[in-house]
């Protein structure tokens, strides 16, 4: 809507008509049986706020916050790691390292850290009973992982080692139960029918398994 800049003078020319259809552009709530110098006036405080720096400036910084809202920063500084089940057989796992720990693993000549994926009967359970190393770099950020079969609890530690033997844990993800009661996708076998219900079908679970067995069929012997 265009701000037309509004005086005493000006406004003193118009109808009471006119005076209420200009209030009601610039969404001034005026009683029907408003006096037309009260219509005035309250038109003229708006005048006044909008030809306020303050104002101006308020505006300008509010349009700044919404054209930047989806600029998010690569880094938060902080050094976290998480991980979400993507699907009964693959996580997403993803992390940051802070500036200090990042300066630190340099100082120390580390080259390289490793996602540290720990697996458990229960939830409870303090030591694991299998677990596997994928190595990154300092630059990665995220990795997909293929989790072997018939897993039932799962945690992820970033961690790296300074002499080859002790390992350093920078963070760790929660533990996370996995899809362990799913026979079609932990028992089948290339080449084997199974019997799927029309939900499990609508899921995916078919093309799931084929491009699993294709890609990876290491990972699924027993």
């Amino acid at each position: 809507m265009e701000k037309t800049f509004l005086t005493r003078q000006y406004l003193e020319t118009l109808s009471s008509a006119d005076l209420m259809a200009l209030a009601e552009d610039y969404d001034i709530d005026i009683p029907a049986e408003l006096n037309r110098r009260f219509i005035i006036g309250e038109l003229l405080e708006v005048a006044e706020e909008l030809a306020s720096p303050k104002d101006a400036d308020m505006i300008i910084s509010s349009e700044k916050v919404v054209a930047n809202s989806n600029n998010l920063p690569e880094s938060y500084n902080e050094t976290y790691l998480n991980v979400v089940l993507r699907n009964p057989a693959w996580i997403f796992v993803f992390w940051d390292i802070s500036a200090e720990d990042l300066a630190m693993l340099k100082r120390e000549n580390v080259l390289n850290c490793q996602l540290h994926v720990s697996f458990f009967e229960t939830e409870e359970e303090a030591k694991s009973n299998d677990f596997f190393d994928v190595q990154i770099s300092l630059e990665d950020r995220e990795q997909y992982v293929l989790i072997p079969s018939e897993k039932k609890w799962l945690k992820v530690d970033l961690a790296y080692s300074l002499d080859g033997r002790h390992v350093d844990v920078l963070a760790s993800s929660k533990k996370i139960e996995l899809a362990h009661g799913c026979k079609a996708l932990f028992e089948n076998t290339p080449g084997k029918t199974l019997d799927f219900s029309p939900v499990m079908k609508l899921s995916g679970i078919e093309e799931l398994l084929r491009i699993h067995y294709a890609r990876h069929r290491q990972s699924f012997e027993k």
